[in-house]
């Protein structure tokens, strides 16, 4: 499946979320040590910021860059989305975005859900 982001949305891998329910669904670090943020890749990027005064602003955020994010706990500020690989997509807003990661080193101290570095390109 592909998806095209409007606007302002990116769609995240969550790079730090190793626990797991009995169905499989991810707990978000969040709720198991209180840390508002989480650390993401970027799988998809929407169109811009649309100002009111018609004005296309691009993002600041490209695709493979990896970021850290405040995890929201309002409704409808993030989705959830099935990715192709099986794994769990999440849609949030640049808005939320505190920073991206440059210049990571090769071995990194970032993981994969199965505990394997992230090896940055």
């Amino acid at each position: 499946m592909r998806y095209e982001l409007l606007g302002e949305r990116l769609l995240v891998k969550v790079l730090e979320s190793r626990e797991r329910t009995r169905s499989g669904l991810y707990i978000p670090d969040l709720v198991t040590d209180n840390t508002p943020w989480m650390k993401a890749e970027v799988l998809e990027v929407g169109t811009g910021r649309l100002m009111t005064t018609g004005v296309l602003v691009p993002l600041q955020v490209a695709k493979g860059d990896v970021l850290i994010f405040f995890r929201s706990m309002t409704p409808g500020d993030q989705l959830v989305v099935p990715l192709d690989d099986g794994e769990e997509g999440l849609v949030i807003r640049e808005g939320s975005v505190l920073a991206i990661l440059r210049d990571l080193d090769k071995a990194s101290s970032l993981v994969d859900d199965a505990g394997r570095p992230v090896v940055i390109q």
